[in-house]
């Protein structure tokens, strides 16, 4: 019997050579696309492992040190915020167009990044330009505070009451210009802030930071009567020009729920978030617990 002899056909390329498949260079990838897609595949097998074994979340504030602290000299610098930052946006930049929870998080990313250096001279207790493991646990202090008892309902209630000088339970423009412009109210509202959050030594030393929060309320570096009704209309949910009590407790639970589940968020990728926080981007290289308040 005679033996078929089955030919193989030989691919060439253009130089007339045999064409070696295996000598083929990887494909390229855009990193920051890859490094999406690395990290959405690490953050599901974490949190996986994390409902089966039921473990409980770090905290936030300690959540942050891990991934802020690029350079792991255990202190956080504001270039290193800055440099985090950007590599967040990267990320998010690739993401998937129509992605309500990615566009979600851009915006809070986009208001993060504005008000940062604020919040870091905040946390900076010793003036030192670095935060401290223990200073990023007042990050920790103010999530607790947005749950129930924590401090912050009480708190807003105080200061409306402070604000609302005609006591009819709702504050106008000009409440709120006299407001800024009184340094017995600073001066109250500050005492009342330290109290919750005791970042200096005494409460003298924050009033600055008071004054400052007050004015950008305008969304500009100076605070007149028509800045003030312009930042009105994010709390003055029927537009009649006052903001109640109640307008300002929806605020407060659409806002607070935001940073609560991007709070949980971000613990629940805190292993990932750790492992990502030496890389740089140029070179391709339990729950939060509830709450609702009504002032």
């Amino acid at each position: 019997m005679k033996k078929e002899v089955v030919a193989t056909k030989k691919v060439w390329d253009r130089n007339n050579a045999p064409f070696n498949h295996y000598a083929m260079p990887a494909r390229r990838r855009n990193a920051p696309s890859f490094l999406l897609l690395l990290v959405a595949a690490f953050a599901t097998v974490v949190l996986s492992q994390q409902q089966k074994r039921q473990q409980p979340l770090q905290p936030i504030g300690d959540v942050l040190h891990l991934f802020l602290d690029k350079d792991k000299n255990q202190k956080v610098s504001m270039s290193e915020v800055d440099s985090q930052i950007s590599m967040l946006e990267v990320l998010f930049q690739n993401g998937a167009e129509g992605d309500e929870q990615g566009e979600q998080y851009k915006k809070i990313l986009k208001a993060v990044k504005a008000a940062a250096p604020t919040i870091f001279a905040l946390l900076d207790s010793n003036s030192d330009e670095e935060l401290s493991k223990s200073e990023l646990k007042y990050v920790t202090k103010f999530e607790n505070s947005l749950k129930k008892g924590g401090g912050m309902r009480e708190f807003l209630r105080d200061v409306f009451s402070m604000l609302d000088v005609d006591g009819n339970d709702q504050l106008s423009a000009d409440e709120l210009f006299a407001a800024s412009q009184s340094s017995t109210i600073i001066s109250d509202v500050t005492v009342r802030f330290h109290t919750l959050f005791p970042l200096r030594g005494n409460p003298s030393e924050l009033e600055e930071f008071v004054k400052k929060t007050i004015v950008s309320f305008g969304g500009q570096d100076s605070l007149d009567k028509e800045s003030v009704e312009k930042g009105m209309k994010w709390i003055d949910d029927d537009g009649d020009g006052y903001i109640n009590r109640k307008e300002v407790g929806k605020f407060y639970n659409i806002a607070g729920k935001q940073f609560m589940d991007t709070s949980k968020s971000i613990r629940q990728m805190g292993p990932m978030l750790a492992m990502f926080g030496g890389m740089d981007m140029n070179t391709g290289g339990g729950g939060g617990g509830g709450f609702k308040m009504d002032l």
